[in-house]
């Protein structure tokens, strides 16, 4: 009789667990709750919503050697970096499912700010392409 009692209190707890988990959202309406943030020595500046042009003309304007800007992108939350010093940009962004990328375009940062201004990426022919990884935390 005990393990009869046993087996439908345990039961009834896995139904209420599964329960609630069919009832949690599988993406997120915001950025994820973690932390993305520019390397110690950047210059940053905060956008609040932008595209990747905007924050690449914002860069223009910055004549710090390590230059950055905070934007959110399509429900993005993005770092954008000009480290004119390493001659490299590097995206951060954080998406609503989670996923967390970090992109490097290496070589001629303010050929490639001036193209993404007028282009809206960073991809600028004959120059390297840009290579990418994730983040985990």
């Amino acid at each position: 009789m005990t393990a009869v009692i046993c087996l439908a209190v345990l039961g009834g707890i896995g139904w209420a667990v599964i329960a609630e988990l069919e009832t949690q959202p599988t993406t997120r309406d915001e950025p994820p709750a973690i932390v993305l943030r520019a390397p110690e020595g950047f210059h940053m500046k905060q956008l609040g919503g932008a595209s990747l042009a905007d924050a690449a003309a914002e860069l223009r304007t910055d004549p710090s050697g390590r230059a950055g800007v905070e934007f959110s992108d399509d429900g993005d939350a993005v770092i954008l970096l000009a480290d004119r010093e390493g001659q490299r940009v590097v995206e951060m962004r954080a998406s609503r499912s989670g996923t967390i990328v970090e992109r490097v375009w290496p070589e001629k940062v303010d050929r490639r700010l001036d193209w993404a201004v007028q282009n809206g990426n960073l991809d600028v022919p004959g120059l390297p392409p840009v290579t990418g990884k994730n983040l985990y935390h």
